[in-house]
């Protein structure tokens, strides 16, 4: 778009003058139209103090980071941020959804480096690693007191090279080498429901989801579909770009998908290119859709009259492009808000669905953490025991209280899971129960998904008339 061109010239040129400016400075002659601003001439005593006075030396290029940091910090816009040259190449892995690694999707849990997703056809599919796994050692280092950013950088390497893993599944150890290769995560996911309803799910809009639904929806009108989901649920967002792409497939020509406004508060309308997909459509939010996500949900909902089902979205209403420094740095700021087709601003509002259809409780409980010091027993009383009570619930097991308090009933439940998953009854959770709870606990978000089952019956009345 104009605005994103203008945007990175602009910032290339302010930034340059600004360096020159300084450098002027330091060898006696300044220039700089600030030169008679307060706070800039306590700024440059500021770091003539750091550079002269303190007790070591210090690294300059370290200063002018922390300033730029600092100056992106006092504006309070959560959204506008420095990074360094790694988080800018974890951002760059982001938005491409290609990266050198072994395909595993790690979180951090209790201090425990858990795998939380496993990517189809990786590496780490190859050699057997599931979701749950714990990761105790990486190339023989304990990650006990590990940061989930040294996990990820001892994990990930150079395509070919080989990382050692142990994990703990439930109470068994397990040692794995895993050959790292060049991993595409894949941000649309695409099947036929019963009834020829086609289901499209979107992770994220990256630089070639546009290209994957196109194919994926192509496959699903080859197969007659008579009905599109569209889930967006847990989608944080992505390229402007690629949702532009992605709403020019499902609103008729000339109809507005997003409005972009950047300072001079004049808005630029992205209008749709395409046609109408031909048959009903429904599209799937919750709290976790937040900004390229609301915008396709809003444009499906005010150009396109598709119902929405779900819950109100997250409410990111803002635009941000990224500019590069040459040390890998870079800065992503906001250089405009953006509003929906009908000219309403989101921003810490969110989308009210259509049909409002609330996401179980159940969905939000994270998974129990399998590094237990001692079992969660009789009388045991945290956190995470109300966590295992709400979990047996959901299952269909009642531990008669959902407080924290680990009594007989909660006992007695864990026996009948046990018993029910042919382990050892003991009425404790240990690791091995721990992981199965967590096992069916997913298999039964999988199996049952009330928002997913409210668009196929919306879509099955829509087919009768």
């Amino acid at each position: 778009m104009l605005l994103g061109r203008w945007s990175r010239l602009a910032g290339t040129v302010v930034l340059t003058a600004a360096v020159t400016v300084f450098g002027l400075k330091l060898v006696g002659a300044d220039f700089s139209p600030l030169a008679g601003n307060a706070s800039y001439r306590q700024f440059l005593s500021a770091y003539t103090m750091l550079t002269q006075q303190y007790y070591k030396q210090l690294s300059t290029t370290d200063l002018f980071h922390g300033a730029i940091h600092g100056m992106l910090t006092a504006i309070g816009d959560p959204f506008s941020v420095y990074m360094n040259p790694a988080m800018t190449a974890q951002f760059r892995e982001m938005v491409t959804s290609q990266f050198q690694g072994i395909g595993a999707v790690l979180t951090l849990e209790s201090g425990q480096v858990v795998v939380r997703s496993v990517l189809s056809g990786s590496p780490a599919q190859k050699v057997g690693l599931q979701v749950g796994d714990a990761l105790v050692q990486i190339n023989g280092k304990s990650t006990a007191a590990m940061s989930l950013e040294e996990a990820v950088s001892l994990i990930r390497g150079p395509s070919g090279t080989r990382v050692r893993i142990e994990v703990l599944r439930g109470d068994k150890h397990l040692s794995m080498t895993v050959a790292r290769a060049s991993v595409h995560e894949s941000t649309v996911y695409a099947k036929m429901l019963p009834e020829r309803i086609g289901y499209i799910l979107i992770s994220q809009f990256s630089d070639d989801t546009a290209q994957a639904f196109e194919r994926d929806l192509s496959i699903l009108r080859h197969e007659n579909m008579r009905g599109l989901i569209i889930d967006v649920r847990d989608d944080p967002g992505g390229l402007l770009q690629s949702v532009g792409k992605i709403a020019d497939s499902l609103l008729p020509k000339d109809k507005p998908i997003v409005q972009i406004m950047g300072r001079d508060n004049h808005p630029h309308v992205l209008r749709a290119t395409g046609s109408t997909v031909g048959v009903p459509v429904v599209c799937l939010i919750d709290g976790g859709s937040a900004s390229a996500a609301e915008i396709l949900a809003a444009a499906l909902s005010e150009s396109g009259h598709v119902a929405l089902i779900g819950e109100v979205t997250y409410g990111k209403g803002t635009v941000q492009e990224t500019e590069d420094f040459s040390d890998g740095s870079s800065i992503k700021l906001t250089v405009a808000r953006w509003l929906t087709p009908d000219g309403v601003w989101i921003h810490k509002k969110g989308i009210r669905p259509t049909i409002s259809v609330p996401t179980p409780s159940y969905f939000r409980l994270p998974p129990l953490p399998m590094s237990f010091r001692r079992p969660l027993s009789l009388d045991s009383n945290s956190v995470w025991v109300a966590v295992l009570q709400r979990m047996l619930l959901a299952l269909g097991y009642d531990p008669s209280r959902t407080d924290g308090y680990f009594n007989t009933g909660t006992q007695q439940a864990v026996k009948a899971f046990q018993r029910m998953h042919r382990m050892p009854v003991t009425g404790q959770v240990d690791r091995a129960t721990a992981y199965m709870i967590n096992v069916a606990v997913l298999a039964k978000r999988q199996r049952q998904d009330p928002q997913l089952a409210a668009a196929v019956g919306y879509l099955e009345s829509k087919l009768m008339k």
